[in-house]
């Protein structure tokens, strides 16, 4: 009678591990999406402490004259709504390596791959600036007259389990110093 149970207690206790077995690559693909977003998340923060202390006279969070915003090419939105006009800022593109290798911790801004072993970086960082009058509420086409500038970093996975998907945004009104309030 033992030798007839226990095949039988072995085929049911394999049908219950198949059907559990899916569970298992959801879980590991749940902790690689949150080890990204946990990573975009930790890029943000990085770079918005940044532009943080810099002066508001600093080029990297300069707007030209007669623009409200200053943004990577391509920028037309941010999370506040429409930038009215928006200046080509290069400090604002990607400011992340192209290209890491694992193996030594190394990084590479090459356009194309340095060589074996390297792959592209897995994120892609950039940022916009934008200027408003103390309330928060009114644009300002004049660097001279703002009275707090609003800073946006976005990060995006490049690869990885969803790449594009895990994006972060980050955002900070910023009354800097040196700035001149109307």
């Amino acid at each position: 009678m033992t030798l007839v149970e226990v095949p039988i207690a072995l085929a049911i206790l394999s049908f219950g591990l198949l059907a559990i077995a899916p569970m298992f690559t959801g879980a590991v693909r749940t902790n690689a999406s949150s080890s990204q977003l946990t990573n975009a998340n930790t890029l943000a923060r990085e770079k918005m402490e940044e532009l943080i202390g810099f002066p508001s006279t600093d080029p990297r969070l300069g707007i030209a004259v007669g623009a409200n915003a200053a943004g990577p090419p391509g920028t037309s939105t941010t999370g506040t709504g429409s930038i009215v006009d928006t200046t080509v800022n290069t400090f604002c593109q990607n400011d992340l390596p192209r290209w890491y290798k694992p193996v030594t911790g190394a990084t590479s801004t090459a356009a194309t791959s340095p060589g074996i072993g390297w792959f592209p970086y897995p994120y892609s960082r950039t940022y916009t600036v934008e200027q408003f009058r103390e309330d928060l509420t009114t644009r300002v086409l004049t660097p001279g007259t703002y009275g707090v500038k609003l800073l946006t970093v976005v990060v995006r996975p490049t690869s990885g389990p969803f790449p594009g998907l895990r994006q972060t945004t980050q955002s900070v009104y910023v009354r800097f110093r040196d700035a001149t309030p109307n």
